[in-house]
């Protein structure tokens, strides 16, 4: 529970999907009846069972709280990964929260499923007993598939109540797609075996069969029925409309809702069974389901309309986050009408401009606020992940879901975005893949370009200094005073020049050895450009004489008495006798100032000094 409210979270993908977004919206509006909210943590792709090819996007499941939710939802099919839905039930086990998972039996876990052995069943018998086909023909998904065999045994069993004997050859291999369905109608059309039906065991093989032997002259249904099996779109909107039975997601919601409400009471069965609802149409030879046309002809009109218009957008929004130098700047980037229901949050570490994020094994648990819709000039630093998102109430009082999706780049997750729509427009709903890859593109870019920034920085710095005392080297000071030459409002106006020699070099080398020389130079430098004003350009002039330029009026000796006073405090420490011989001259700047002449005048009083020195 969180703020009062009981805590369903959802764990899918591709919530663009019309058949899922009906589901979530009849979910949401189900759970509201008794007080339960909807929290919806999506991946925008499933994953085809492949567990060796896991994406970073699956992290988004990393960040449901445990301790605040109710009730998990894991739709295994749309995730298809049993290792990522498997690693969800393991925690909301040990976490002791209730888990039921659709179209899927894991160890721990409610199940609720389409029955589709019944489903299957109506079809083929409507295309026996009610159709009177004496010769069908079964197009199976793969070879030992097990939904495949299971519809086998059900078209098996049919047939043997009807007194029609099987054999090996009233079935064919579509392997549940396109191009293998296709290939085996050829098959039969050329080896003169078209049977007066083929009962398909998706959708997808229905339509393919249709259109080959429609091509091949025979008609549908007259010369063949053909029907399908799952109730896709695309089934209905085919010509003729296909005889399906509706598998699909939305019609599990209400059971799923029943089954959350009954674990959350502590009175649930382990399993919970749906028959699929079987749609007659026009390729069985019955009438056309005019109503699931129309439903169909508002999704095709959304699905039309929908974002290629937007493209553009979102490639500024990447491309200005991108080419941010500052968090602040990449706020306003992602400030656009796209973005108004929306907020990031991700890892403080994405900021630290030393670092390269994608290479770091480990980051901290520290989170900031990239980008909050509500709130955007504001900056909650840092952010704490147990507030879920900023605002939490003003975001869920219209009653509609939050949507999570991880944000990752280049295989490293970086935190996650959160989406809150005040409707359930299947439009808003497909932009969120879109806003989350931009997100990715834009914030994955800002640290890259961040850390080569940091890097150049570096580059340019070992450039421009003197690796043992961090002072300016000789070149990197001369372009440094040309840019004082250049800049108009200071011509005219007083510069100095102070000269700093190291004394006893020689000797300091000879007795304690050159580490002990080079620590004298460098504190050397390190007493000038600490004494000297910030703006001063401070120069490792030769092996052990620095100078320092000084824009402006200042009390040079004050300065070379402040140096030698800091000489004399790191002899004590280094145990090192360090002094330094110094001179300084006063000129005006101006553009043809011949700057050699007054750095030897300034050279010229050092000398002065480093003889009084030897004669003391």
């Amino acid at each position: 529970m969180f703020k009062g409210d009981k805590i369903v979270a959802l764990c899918t993908s591709r919530i663009y999907d019309p058949q899922l977004q009906g589901f979530i919206r009849i979910l949401n509006e189900n759970l509201k009846d008794f007080g339960a909210r909807l929290w919806v943590y999506a991946i925008n792709a499933d994953i085809y069972w492949n567990d060796a090819k896991l994406t970073a996007e699956i992290h988004v499941f990393d960040y449901i709280p445990y301790d605040k939710v109710d009730a998990v939802v894991i739709m295994d099919e749309k995730i298809k990964s049993k290792t990522v839905a498997g690693g969800i039930v393991a925690a909301a086990n040990e976490a002791h929260v209730p888990v039921i998972v659709v179209d899927g039996k894991y160890d721990g876990a409610v199940s609720i499923a389409y029955d589709y052995a019944a489903g299957f069943e109506q079809i083929v018998r409507h295309v026996i007993e009610d159709h009177g086909v004496k010769n069908p023909h079964y197009m199976a998904g793969f070879e030992g598939n097990k939904f495949s065999e299971e519809r086998k045994e059900v078209f098996i069993k049919v047939l043997t109540e009807n007194s029609i004997p099987f054999d090996d050859s009233m079935v064919s291999y579509g392997e549940f797609w396109a191009t293998p369905a296709r290939q085996a109608t050829q098959k039969l059309i050329d080896e003169n075996r078209v049977p007066d039906a083929v009962i398909c065991a998706n959708d997808i093989m229905a339509i393919n069969v249709c259109d080959v032997l429609q091509n091949a002259g025979f008609r549908v249904p007259e010369d063949v029925i053909v029907t399908g099996f799952d109730g896709y779109d695309e089934a209905l909107l085919y010509e003729p409309p296909i005889t399906t039975a509706s598998c699909v997601s939305q019609g599990l919601a209400p059971t799923v809702c029943q089954a959350v409400r009954e674990c959350l009471e502590g009175n649930n069965a382990p399993t919970y069974s749906v028959l699929p609802v079987m749609i007659k149409n026009e390729s069985c030879g019955c009438p056309r389901a005019d109503s699931y046309g129309l439903t169909l002809r508002g999704n095709f009109n959304n699905h039309f309309y929908r974002f290629q218009d937007d493209i553009r957008e979102y490639q500024s929004i990447a491309v200005g986050m991108q080419s941010s130098t500052t968090r602040e700047e990449m706020m306003i980037c992602l400030h656009s009408y796209f973005t108004r229901n929306m907020c990031c949050i991700v890892n403080a570490d994405c900021f630290k401009p030393d670092s390269n994020f994608f290479l770091e094994k480990e980051h901290s648990n520290e989170y900031k606020v990239l980008y909050d819709s509500l709130h955007y000039s504001d900056w909650p630093d840092p952010f704490d992940p147990a507030d879920i998102v900023p605002e939490y109430e003003e975001r869920m009082a219209p009653g509609y879901p939050l949507i999570f999706n991880g944000l990752d780049f280049m295989g490293q997750p970086v935190g996650f975005v959160c989406y809150m729509f005040e409707n359930y427009d299947i439009i808003d709903y497909s932009k969120t893949s879109s806003l989350t890859d931009t997100v990715n593109s834009g914030l994955g870019g800002y640290i890259i370009m961040q850390y080569q920034r940091y890097l150049m920085s570096k580059l340019e710095e070992t450039y421009k200094t003197d690796a043992l005392t961090g002072l300016y080297n000789r070149l990197a000071a001369q372009n440094a005073f040309s840019a004082f030459q250049n800049d108009p409002e200071r011509l005219g106006q007083p510069f100095h020049v102070i000269m700093c020699d190291l004394d006893g070099l020689k000797n300091i080398n000879d007795t304690l050895g050159h580490l002990a020389g080079d620590r004298a130079i460098a504190a050397v430098g390190e007493a000038l450009k600490s004494t000297c004003p910030e703006d001063a350009i401070c120069v490792r002039f030769g092996g052990d004489e620095m100078l320092a330029f000084i824009m402006g009026d200042c009390e040079c000796d004050s300065i070379i008495a402040e140096i030698r006073e800091k000489l004399v405090a790191k002899s004590a420490e280094s145990g090192i006798r360090i002094s330094a011989s110094c001179g300084y001259y006063e000129a005006t700047l101006d553009p043809d100032i011949d700057i050699d002449s007054v750095i030897r005048m300034a050279d010229e009083q050092m000398y002065r000094d480093k003889a009084g020195h030897r004669k003391a």
